[in-house]
Protein backbone atom coordinates (compact mmCIF):
# COMPACT_ATOMS: atom_id res chain seq x y z
CA UNK A 1 0.00 0.00 0.00
CA UNK A 2 2.82 2.40 0.88
CA UNK A 3 4.50 1.93 -2.51
CA UNK A 4 1.19 2.39 -4.35
CA UNK A 5 0.69 5.71 -2.57
CA UNK A 6 4.24 6.75 -3.45
CA UNK A 7 3.72 5.79 -7.10
CA UNK A 8 0.53 7.85 -7.25
CA UNK A 9 2.33 10.85 -5.78
CA UNK A 10 5.19 10.44 -8.24
CA UNK A 11 2.76 10.31 -11.16
CA UNK A 12 0.95 13.44 -10.02
CA UNK A 13 4.34 15.15 -9.74
CA UNK A 14 5.36 13.96 -13.19
CA UNK A 15 2.31 15.59 -14.75
CA UNK A 16 2.78 18.89 -12.92
CA UNK A 17 4.90 21.34 -14.91
CA UNK A 18 7.49 22.51 -12.41
CA UNK A 19 10.63 24.62 -12.66
CA UNK A 20 12.63 21.99 -10.79
CA UNK A 21 12.38 19.85 -13.94
CA UNK A 22 14.12 22.24 -16.21
CA UNK A 23 14.54 20.81 -19.67
CA UNK A 24 12.19 21.03 -22.61
CA UNK A 25 12.01 19.33 -26.04
CA UNK A 26 13.12 22.39 -28.01
CA UNK A 27 16.48 22.34 -26.28
CA UNK A 28 16.22 25.64 -24.44
CA UNK A 29 16.82 24.00 -21.07
CA UNK A 30 17.20 25.55 -17.63
CA UNK A 31 14.42 27.79 -16.47
CA UNK A 32 11.79 26.26 -18.69
CA UNK A 33 8.58 24.97 -17.18
CA UNK A 34 7.47 23.07 -20.28
CA UNK A 35 8.66 19.55 -19.48
CA UNK A 36 5.54 17.70 -18.33
CA UNK A 37 7.40 14.44 -17.67
CA UNK A 38 8.22 15.83 -14.23
CA UNK A 39 11.80 14.57 -14.54
CA UNK A 40 14.98 16.36 -15.66
CA UNK A 41 15.70 15.64 -19.32
CA UNK A 42 19.00 16.86 -20.81
CA UNK A 43 18.81 19.72 -23.28
CA UNK A 44 20.97 18.21 -26.02
CA UNK A 45 22.95 20.89 -27.86
CA UNK A 46 21.39 22.14 -31.07
CA UNK A 47 17.77 22.66 -32.03
CA UNK A 48 15.27 19.86 -31.53
CA UNK A 49 11.83 19.27 -32.97
CA UNK A 50 10.90 16.62 -30.44
CA UNK A 51 12.08 14.30 -27.72
CA UNK A 52 11.30 10.69 -26.85
CA UNK A 53 12.54 9.48 -23.49
CA UNK A 54 12.47 6.37 -21.36
CA UNK A 55 13.03 7.26 -17.72
CA UNK A 56 13.82 5.08 -14.73
CA UNK A 57 13.11 7.16 -11.64
CA UNK A 58 14.07 6.15 -8.12
CA UNK A 59 13.51 8.19 -4.98
CA UNK A 60 14.74 7.38 -1.49
CA UNK A 61 11.84 7.25 0.95
CA UNK A 62 11.56 6.67 4.68
CA UNK A 63 14.36 4.95 6.62
CA UNK A 64 13.78 1.23 6.63
CA UNK A 65 11.64 1.30 3.49
CA UNK A 66 12.89 0.43 0.00
CA UNK A 67 13.37 3.20 -2.53
CA UNK A 68 10.28 3.97 -4.63
CA UNK A 69 10.94 3.26 -8.30
CA UNK A 70 8.94 3.66 -11.49
CA UNK A 71 9.65 3.60 -15.23
CA UNK A 72 8.17 6.25 -17.53
CA UNK A 73 7.81 6.67 -21.25
CA UNK A 74 7.54 10.29 -22.41
CA UNK A 75 7.42 12.11 -25.73
CA UNK A 76 6.63 15.60 -26.98
CA UNK A 77 6.91 17.03 -30.49
CA UNK A 78 7.21 20.55 -31.86
CA UNK A 79 5.31 22.98 -29.68
CA UNK A 80 3.12 20.21 -28.33
CA UNK A 81 1.46 18.87 -31.48
CA UNK A 82 -0.36 15.57 -31.92
CA UNK A 83 2.06 13.25 -33.74
CA UNK A 84 -0.25 10.23 -33.96
CA UNK A 85 0.51 6.99 -32.17
CA UNK A 86 3.78 6.74 -30.23
CA UNK A 87 5.18 3.42 -29.01
CA UNK A 88 8.32 2.26 -27.22
CA UNK A 89 9.20 -1.44 -27.12
CA UNK A 90 5.62 -2.20 -28.07
CA UNK A 91 4.04 0.02 -25.40
CA UNK A 92 1.60 2.61 -26.79
CA UNK A 93 2.01 5.77 -24.73
CA UNK A 94 -0.99 7.59 -23.33
CA UNK A 95 -1.82 10.87 -25.06
CA UNK A 96 -2.60 13.90 -22.90
CA UNK A 97 -3.68 17.38 -24.03
CA UNK A 98 -3.49 20.28 -21.59
CA UNK A 99 -3.90 23.94 -22.52
CA UNK A 100 -3.84 23.12 -26.20
CA UNK A 101 -0.52 21.25 -25.95
CA UNK A 102 -0.19 17.50 -26.45
CA UNK A 103 2.35 15.20 -24.84
CA UNK A 104 2.65 11.45 -24.43
CA UNK A 105 3.32 9.67 -21.15
CA UNK A 106 2.92 6.24 -19.57
CA UNK A 107 1.79 5.89 -16.82
CA UNK A 108 -0.64 8.67 -17.74
CA UNK A 109 -3.13 10.81 -15.78
CA UNK A 110 -5.97 8.92 -17.48
CA UNK A 111 -4.41 5.49 -16.83
CA UNK A 112 -2.09 5.74 -13.82
CA UNK A 113 -1.93 1.97 -13.33
CA UNK A 114 -0.61 1.26 -16.83
CA UNK A 115 3.08 0.40 -16.58
CA UNK A 116 5.74 -0.03 -19.24
CA UNK A 117 6.54 -3.65 -20.05
CA UNK A 118 9.65 -4.96 -21.76
CA UNK A 119 11.60 -1.80 -20.92
CA UNK A 120 14.69 -2.53 -18.81
CA UNK A 121 17.57 -0.27 -17.83
CA UNK A 122 20.40 -2.74 -18.23
CA UNK A 123 22.08 -1.72 -21.47
CA UNK A 124 19.21 -3.06 -23.60
CA UNK A 125 17.71 -1.20 -26.55
CA UNK A 126 14.64 1.02 -26.30
CA UNK A 127 13.00 1.22 -29.72
CA UNK A 128 10.53 3.95 -30.70
CA UNK A 129 7.95 4.29 -33.46
CA UNK A 130 5.91 7.41 -34.25
CA UNK A 131 3.11 7.27 -36.81
CA UNK A 132 3.35 11.02 -37.50
CA UNK A 133 0.94 13.89 -38.03
CA UNK A 134 0.62 17.69 -37.89
CA UNK A 135 3.99 18.26 -39.53
CA UNK A 136 5.77 15.49 -37.65
CA UNK A 137 6.90 12.74 -40.05
CA UNK A 138 6.63 9.03 -39.34
CA UNK A 139 9.87 8.05 -37.67
CA UNK A 140 11.58 5.32 -35.71
CA UNK A 141 14.84 4.78 -33.90
CA UNK A 142 16.38 3.22 -30.82
CA UNK A 143 18.82 4.00 -28.05
CA UNK A 144 20.77 1.78 -25.68
CA UNK A 145 19.73 2.32 -22.08
CA UNK A 146 22.25 3.23 -19.38
CA UNK A 147 22.68 0.86 -16.47
CA UNK A 148 21.41 1.53 -12.98
CA UNK A 149 23.62 2.95 -10.25
CA UNK A 150 23.52 4.28 -6.70
CA UNK A 151 24.41 7.67 -5.27
CA UNK A 152 26.89 7.06 -2.45
CA UNK A 153 27.43 10.69 -1.44
CA UNK A 154 25.60 12.62 -0.19
CA UNK A 155 23.32 10.06 1.40
CA UNK A 156 19.59 10.55 1.74
CA UNK A 157 18.64 13.05 4.49
CA UNK A 158 22.29 14.08 4.95
CA UNK A 159 23.20 17.59 6.09
CA UNK A 160 25.91 19.05 3.86
CA UNK A 161 27.98 22.22 3.95
CA UNK A 162 28.11 24.36 0.82
CA UNK A 163 31.26 26.20 1.95
CA UNK A 164 33.59 24.09 -0.20
CA UNK A 165 31.01 22.94 -2.70
CA UNK A 166 29.00 19.74 -2.58
CA UNK A 167 30.81 16.58 -3.61
CA UNK A 168 28.59 14.07 -5.42
CA UNK A 169 29.64 10.44 -5.88
CA UNK A 170 27.97 7.53 -7.67
CA UNK A 171 28.99 4.03 -8.74
CA UNK A 172 29.04 2.04 -12.01
CA UNK A 173 30.80 4.70 -14.12
CA UNK A 174 30.68 4.20 -17.88
CA UNK A 175 32.47 5.83 -20.79
CA UNK A 176 29.36 5.40 -22.95
CA UNK A 177 26.98 7.45 -20.77
CA UNK A 178 26.76 11.11 -19.83
CA UNK A 179 25.54 12.66 -16.58
CA UNK A 180 23.19 15.51 -15.65
CA UNK A 181 23.08 16.82 -12.07
CA UNK A 182 20.23 18.93 -10.70
CA UNK A 183 20.11 20.55 -7.26
CA UNK A 184 16.77 22.17 -6.41
CA UNK A 185 15.99 23.87 -3.07
CA UNK A 186 12.52 23.08 -1.77
CA UNK A 187 11.76 26.58 -0.47
CA UNK A 188 9.69 27.56 -3.53
CA UNK A 189 12.36 30.05 -4.66
CA UNK A 190 12.40 28.62 -8.21
CA UNK A 191 16.18 28.42 -7.92
CA UNK A 192 18.07 25.40 -9.11
CA UNK A 193 21.54 24.39 -10.22
CA UNK A 194 22.20 22.17 -13.24
CA UNK A 195 25.36 20.68 -14.72
CA UNK A 196 24.91 18.78 -17.98
CA UNK A 197 26.94 16.63 -20.37
CA UNK A 198 29.30 15.53 -17.58
CA UNK A 199 31.60 12.54 -17.88
CA UNK A 200 30.18 9.48 -16.17
CA UNK A 201 33.29 9.05 -14.02
CA UNK A 202 31.62 8.65 -10.65
CA UNK A 203 32.18 12.08 -9.11
CA UNK A 204 31.44 15.77 -9.51
CA UNK A 205 31.68 18.78 -7.21
CA UNK A 206 28.97 21.42 -7.34
CA UNK A 207 30.94 24.69 -7.02
CA UNK A 208 30.31 26.68 -3.85
CA UNK A 209 30.08 29.91 -5.85
CA UNK A 210 27.11 28.59 -7.82
CA UNK A 211 24.99 27.79 -4.77
CA UNK A 212 25.68 30.73 -2.45
CA UNK A 213 21.98 31.44 -2.04
CA UNK A 214 20.95 27.83 -1.44
CA UNK A 215 20.01 26.72 2.06
CA UNK A 216 17.70 24.32 3.81
CA UNK A 217 15.99 21.28 2.34
CA UNK A 218 16.81 20.41 -1.26
CA UNK A 219 16.48 17.61 -3.77
CA UNK A 220 19.61 16.33 -5.50
CA UNK A 221 19.14 14.37 -8.71
CA UNK A 222 21.85 12.48 -10.56
CA UNK A 223 20.85 11.44 -14.08
CA UNK A 224 22.76 9.00 -16.29
CA UNK A 225 21.68 9.17 -19.91
CA UNK A 226 22.35 7.97 -23.44
CA UNK A 227 20.87 9.55 -26.55
CA UNK A 228 20.73 9.36 -30.33
CA UNK A 229 19.78 11.99 -32.89
CA UNK A 230 17.21 11.00 -35.51
CA UNK A 231 17.12 13.34 -38.52
CA UNK A 232 14.27 13.06 -40.99
CA UNK A 233 12.27 15.45 -43.15
CA UNK A 234 14.74 18.23 -42.38
CA UNK A 235 14.02 17.99 -38.65
CA UNK A 236 15.92 16.63 -35.66
CA UNK A 237 14.49 14.44 -32.92
CA UNK A 238 16.28 13.10 -29.87
CA UNK A 239 15.75 9.67 -28.37
CA UNK A 240 16.95 9.56 -24.77
CA UNK A 241 17.16 6.84 -22.15
CA UNK A 242 17.97 7.89 -18.61
CA UNK A 243 18.21 6.66 -15.04
CA UNK A 244 17.31 9.27 -12.40
CA UNK A 245 18.31 8.86 -8.74
CA UNK A 246 16.99 11.38 -6.20
CA UNK A 247 18.08 12.03 -2.63
CA UNK A 248 16.91 14.64 -0.15
CA UNK A 249 19.54 16.73 1.63
CA UNK A 250 19.77 19.75 3.91
CA UNK A 251 22.20 22.50 2.86
CA UNK A 252 24.02 24.58 5.47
Amino acid sequence: MFLLVVFAAMLLTSCNKDDSNPVEPNGNGGGSNTNPSGQPIPAISGSSDGVMATISYEMETLPGFPAAAISLGFAQFGQGVDAGNVTVNGNTLGKTTQGGSTFYITPSPSNPTQMLTGVSFDGSNHSWQVSGGNGIPALNGSVQSPRSFTVSNPTNNATVSKASGINVNWNNPSSSSRVLIVLAPLNNSNQYYTAEDLADNGNFTIPAGDINDFSGDAMLQVVKYNYVDVSTGGKNYYIISEVVKSVMIKIN
